[in-house]
């Protein structure tokens, strides 16, 4: 741009010279018409209006060189944003199978309506309610997804869209080069962009209109599943309104309508399916987990069992929990596990406890009487009918007939039970007898209500009383063996389990702490609770109060989020100490390599710890919602902590972790410290302890550890030389001295004989010749005894050659004087 514009002035100047010179020419030439000073003035004027109009030409060519920059950089941005659209369209957005996806989600919901707002019959049922909300919720979440889905892929198109339209109509594009040449060419290229862009433009616009399409259908279907699901809130509330209102006629009076009952079970299966698939679905994770905690329990318990049959002082197959591992390990995991799910449609919750029931009849075999094992097998049976019951979601005269056979079946054997006293001294558990109780009185009134046409209350009773005394019998079970576990482990993990668990076993005997019986109350008070309409109603509240969203300055949390947080920390605590409590464990830490000798995991626990405690750290800050710029911002207010008062902690934190990658000492090693030996017992965050011979725990801060002169036996391969000196009296023969003792040596079963040992006269005194003996043990804590063995070998073989050790003796000179020299 400077070159041209230099370059118009050096042609100006040399224009403008010529003019003058031709104009010089023209005045001599016709200096008789015009006067001199007019005609100057006239050129002077000329001359302005031409360097006017070359600076207007300048000006415009600047221009023009500046959209011609630009007008190329829309053109790339254009051409990249139609390589990203292309390839964002290539992955492309399934639309048949989203269709069909739509179209399945539409049958089941027409199907779910079955028996609600299509043939409903006299009368709602609550099953009938609780199954289609279940069912319903789950359609809306499924639908709910798509929405979120073909929303995002709108978004993007119309971004792309937006971003081309607008570079399109750049301002510099309709800026044109005023040569014919440059003019062709630019339109030629606008030419190239248009038609390669086009089909992706009207691509864009295809998939915008089928997506639109997609997502009125969508956007209908949510609106019908939460009209729905409105209706369905509606029915149950006017269902518990009028709860004790009769629905149907009396037992013994004909129906006006009675709808066939093999459709009654035909869409009452289908609904169950559903709503067991779609819940599945949607915990799988919690399923995953539940399966992570049995293994865990289960092994354990193997772990336990190991442990008491190589003590052997415990009968295995007496003890209940010993016996039979696997099942015991599935029943306390499944029973306490299925808490973790949140309000399980009725099936699931079923399967769960008839697993449990299962595997509980097959573990009692043997622990109870005759009399009491028909009793378990009786409510079985009894439970199982129920269930099987309650998975009919609309009335009909059959069902009403079975229900109250089923509840006079209950109130009988309730009745039956509680009248035998005498069988009532063979009970462990003498609270079984309460929730036996509770069944007859609620089948005593399901049969007054079933028989006077309020059946919805009768079903819920029958259904409420066989579910709690079946739950309450296996969580007083699980009880009895989770506290089984713990008096076992009373007696094997004393010392490592208090440290590792908190728990004080001393107090553990035969009957659980108070706090299990109250947890055990709870979990009972849930799974009866979840049969009824105002359970919801008391528990939808508390977990509004638990999720509702609370500010703090620009963090928002809920009690959930905290609440997780604080699980997740104390996970990762807890699973930190079980690793710290598996390795510390000698036959747990160690393993042998090839050549037989033992090394030890170490330090690398500590590695593994900081991992689990820094990983839970970050997971629980996650689950909370806090971003990774508040965790800076507490790094920054913990290092300010740091300066004003915390620099002996973190020097002994530091120091660990120096200590677990470098290695100075390991877990195992035998050590000197400071005249104080001893074996590493532990490395901690900010202290290790080291098991001295006196029996106690030396517990140091892990920066004088580091700090400190450190004797490590064990790494210079355990041995150690020991010096031991002699002295014998002056006369003895000590070229025989010297082969018995070299001899005593070589042939002493602990002495090393590489490196062989020395025997060499050390120094003469005023009394004795001096011997130093050199000698290598195996082992650095054989050292005293190998060294008092040697020593009584010396004295046995030095009175059987009569050679004698020196002794100190000391001359008194006595002069006696005369009374002449007095």
């Amino acid at each position: 741009m400077k070159r041209k514009l230099v370059l118009r002035c050096y042609v100006l100047l040399v224009f403008y010279m010529c003019v003058l010179s031709l104009r010089g020419a023209q005045i001599q030439r016709d200096s008789t018409i015009h006067d001199t000073d007019s005609s100057q003035s006239d050129f002077v004027s000329r001359m302005e209006v031409f360097f006017n109009e070359s600076a207007q030409r300048s000006l415009r060519d600047l221009e023009n060189d500046k959209a011609a920059i630009r007008q190329n950089q829309v053109m790339e941005e254009i051409k990249a944003l139609s390589r990203q659209a292309r390839s964002f369209l290539k992955k492309g957005f399934d639309t048949l199978e989203l269709k069909t996806d739509l179209q399945q989600v539409i049958q089941w919901h027409y199907i779910v309506k079955e028996g609600v707002f299509e043939n409903k019959g006299s009368y709602q049922t609550s099953r009938n309610l609780t199954t289609t909300s279940h069912i319903l919720k789950a359609l809306y979440t499924e639908t709910s997804t798509y929405k979120r889905k073909i929303d995002s892929y709108q978004d993007r198109l119309s971004t792309y869209r937006l971003q081309i339209d607008s570079l399109s109509n750049e301002r510099a594009l309709f800026i044109f080069p005023r040569d014919s040449a440059e003019l062709q060419q630019y339109v030629h290229k606008l030419k190239v962009l248009a038609l390669e862009i086009a089909p992706i433009t009207q691509q864009i616009h295809k998939s915008m209109n089928d997506i639109q399409l997609l997502q009125n259908d969508v956007n209908l279907e949510l609106l019908n599943l939460e009209t729905g699901l409105e209706e369905v809130l509606y029915y149950q509330q006017q269902l518990a309104g009028r709860s004790l209102s009769q629905e149907f006629p009396k037992l013994w009076e004909p129906n006006a309508f009675d709808r066939p009952f093999k459709e009654i079970l035909s869409f009452s299966l289908v609904k169950a399916k559903l709503v067991f698939s779609y819940y599945l679905r949607g915990y799988w994770s919690r399923l995953f987990l539940l399966l992570i905690a049995i293994s865990i329990v289960t092994v354990y318990i193997y772990s336990l069992r190991k442990d008491v049959k190589e003590e052997g002082k415990i009968n295995i197959s007496k003890s209940m929990i010993l016996r039979r591992p696997l099942i015991s390990g599935l029943l306390i995991g499944l029973s306490l596990g299925q808490f973790i799910f949140p309000s399980p449609p009725f099936l699931f919750s079923t399967i769960m406890l008839l697993s449990c029931a299962i595997l509980m009849t097959l573990l009692l075999q043997g622990f109870t009487s005759p009399y009491w094992m028909a009793i378990w097998l009786s409510l079985l049976t009894l439970y199982i009918a129920i269930a099987l019951d309650n998975m009919i979601l609309q009335t009909s005269r059959p069902e009403r007939w079975g229900l109250l056979f089923i509840s006079l079946s209950g109130f009988l054997l309730g009745i039956y039970t509680l009248l035998h006293k005498s069988k009532h001294i063979e009970l462990l558990e003498k609270w079984i007898l309460y929730p036996i109780a509770i069944m007859a009185f609620m089948s005593f009134l399901s049969i007054f209500f079933n028989l006077f046409g309020r059946f919805n209350i009768a079903k819920v009773l029958t259904v409420s009383g066989v579910v709690n005394v079946i739950a309450a019998i296996i969580f007083l079970w699980v009880l009895r063996l989770v506290n089984e576990g713990l008096s076992y482990a009373s007696s094997m993990y004393r010392k490592r389990e208090r440290r590792l668990f908190y728990i004080n076993y001393d107090r553990v005997g035969q009957r659980a702490p108070s706090f299990f019986y109250l947890v055990l109350i709870l979990g009972w008070f849930v799974i009866v609770g979840r049969n009824f309409y105002e359970f919801k109603l008391l528990s939808e509240p508390i977990r509004d109060i638990f999720y509702a969203r609370h500010t703090l300055g620009r963090f928002s949390f809920s009690l959930y989020t905290l609440l997780v947080f604080i699980l997740i920390m104390l996970g990762a605590t807890v699973l930190s100490k079980i690793v710290s409590f598996f390795a510390s464990d000698t036959q747990s830490g160690s393993r042998e390599g090839k050549d037989g000798r033992k090394f030890h995991l170490g330090s690398w626990i500590l590695l593994i710890r900081i991992i689990i405690i820094v990983l839970g750290f970050l997971l629980a800050f996650a689950a909370v919602g806090i971003p990774l710029q508040q965790i800076t911002l507490i790094i920054g207010a913990l290092g300010l902590g740091i300066g004003f008062g915390l620099q002996t902690l973190v020097n002994n934190l530091v120091s660990g972790l120096i200590i677990a990658f470098e290695k100075p000492v390991n877990v195992d090693d035998l050590i000197d410290i400071n005249g104080q030996s001893g074996r590493v017992k532990s490395i901690g965050f900010r202290s290790s302890v080291i098991a001295i011979p006196e029996g106690a725990d030396l517990v140091i801060p892990n920066g004088d550890l580091l700090n400190s002169h450190v004797i490590n036996w064990t790494m210079g391969g355990f041995k150690k030389r020991i010096h031991l000196p002699i002295a014998i009296r002056y006369g003895t023969d000590l070229d025989l001295t010297k082969a018995i003792l070299t001899d005593l040596l070589s042939k002493h079963s602990e002495v090393l004989p590489v490196p062989a040992p020395w025997v060499l006269f050390g120094e003469v005194s005023a009394q004795s010749v001096h011997i130093e003996l050199y000698f290598w043990v195996k082992t650095f804590k054989d050292t005293v005894q190998v060294k008092s063995a040697v020593i009584a070998d010396i004295a046995r073989l030095f009175d059987e050659q009569s050679i004698l050790f020196a002794m100190p003796m000391q001359e008194i000179v006595l002069h006696k004087t005369t009374t002449e020299e007095k």
